[in-house]
């Protein structure tokens, strides 16, 4: 028989786990990657794009910086943390942005764009980020440029599920520089 100071220990380190496995996957994919100053990439040849003829996307990243967030009142953590989204369509050489606010979601992380630039999932894929657009066929992912505005996704588009290796964090911190 288990006595109730047992149970209550057992109690408090199973309403703990959860909160250890989101800590230890935004730990392995974001906070203790790089020193935490990563970017998940992805550039697509000629080859692949006239392959895939109803794909828009020539490239797509994901960064983050530990240290880095808007609201200076709290810190990234697996509950809510700041990224960022970058990408280039193949229709010109800009480059659209937005910042992304993401939580641990079990074994993925769920994401919206700032300003109501619509829902993504990254789930781990080995060291890599498998980027999905959430919510829906019609729903899309935009964001601003220099010039205009951006947008991948919509219903009939191959640009709804990226695979984003680790690359090399100059490629983003390139994307938006000067």
């Amino acid at each position: 028989m288990i006595g109730p100071r047992t149970f209550a220990l057992l109690f408090a380190v199973a309403a703990a786990a959860p909160a250890v496995a989101a800590d230890d996957l935004y730990t392995r994919f974001f906070a203790g990657v790089d020193g935490g100053k990563l970017c998940y990439l992805r550039v697509y040849d000629d080859a692949h794009l006239k392959s895939h003829p109803k794909q828009t996307v020539r490239r797509i990243f994901i960064d983050f910086d530990v240290n880095a967030r808007s609201d200076e009142t709290r810190k990234n953590g697996a509950d809510n943390f700041e990224a960022g989204i970058g990408f280039m369509l193949k229709r010109s050489d800009e480059w659209y942005g937005q910042a992304l606010s993401c939580k641990s979601a079990g074994d993925r992380f769920e994401c919206f764009l700032e300003a109501d630039g619509g829902t993504l999932i990254l789930t781990p894929r080995g060291d890599a980020l498998r980027l999905e657009v959430a919510g829906g066929a019609d729903a899309d992912i935009h964001a601003e440029g220099m010039n205009d505005f951006g947008a991948f996704g919509g219903r009939g588009s191959d640009d709804r599920v990226f695979i984003l290796p680790r690359g090399d964090r100059k490629a983003c911190d390139a994307a938006f520089a000067g």
